[in-house]
């Protein structure tokens, strides 16, 4: 079983230490506050992806999209903007400082898979009522993503917010993996989605992955699902 290895998911982004040759990225999707005057309107791209739902806690918004087609998404850059009810934006990711944060890049998305994004509101006072996703430089592929599964274990409270545990078991080598927790209410509405980047999994490696979600969820939220969606090359894997 690989080393244990925690990453800070949601509203702080800094480099962990490496750990035996392998590192723990901190969240690649974490939520940055953005500009207001800056919510420009951005291409569309035929993306194809859908928008299934979105909500909000405690001054951030998660955003769940979907790949509907029969393709693996392996990339596209999104442009989140919120709206109040009179259809005025209020804030978009369209600013130098949220690309810098990493927000938000859709990464290997398997056909009907979600995955999550996360956008900081603008602040006191603004009441979003609608968000909306486009997307640019998107890339596709007919080739299959490799086998992973993840379980869902529990949700911890800690002094610095909820955390959630996962079990990612890979069957082959998987040089790094973007994790993701959905969290839904009693009700099954959605609370927020919780993210994080890993290195290193060997094959046939079964890992207990803690997110780090810095927010209380509310009383009763459940992990609804746990997505893996393997990513790119981490430099200082090693084979025995």
């Amino acid at each position: 079983m690989g080393d244990l290895r925690r990453a800070i998911a949601v509203g702080v982004l800094a480099l962990a230490p490496v750990l035996g040759g392998c590192s723990t990225i901190s969240d690649q999707l974490a939520g940055s506050e953005v500009d207001p005057s800056a919510a420009t309107s951005a291409a569309s791209a035929e993306s194809q992806l859908e928008t299934v739902t979105w909500a909000e806690l405690d001054g951030l918004v998660s955003v769940v999209v979907r790949n509907p087609t029969d393709r693996v998404l392996r990339r596209a850059e999104a442009v989140v903007t919120l709206r109040d009810s009179r259809g005025v934006a209020l804030a978009s990711t369209t600013t130098p400082r949220s690309r810098e944060d990493g927000c938000c890049t859709v990464r290997s998305l398997r056909p009907g898979g979600t995955y999550g994004l996360y956008v900081g509101t603008a602040g006191p006072g603004s009441e979003v009522a609608d968000v909306e996703v486009t997307y640019r430089d998107v890339s596709w592929s007919s080739t299959a993503l490799p086998r992973v599964e993840a379980e869902p274990v529990r949700i911890v409270e800690g002094s610095r917010g909820s955390v959630v545990l996962a079990d990612v078991t890979v069957e082959k080598e998987l040089p790094s993996a973007v994790v993701q927790a959905v969290v839904n209410d009693p009700d099954g509405d959605l609370v927020a989605v919780v993210s994080g980047t890993w290195t290193c999994f060997e094959a046939g490696d079964t890992r207990r992955i803690f997110m780090q979600l810095f927010r209380r969820v509310p009383a009763g939220s459940v992990v609804e699902s746990v997505a893996v969606h393997p990513d790119g090359i981490a430099e200082g894997c090693t084979t025995d």
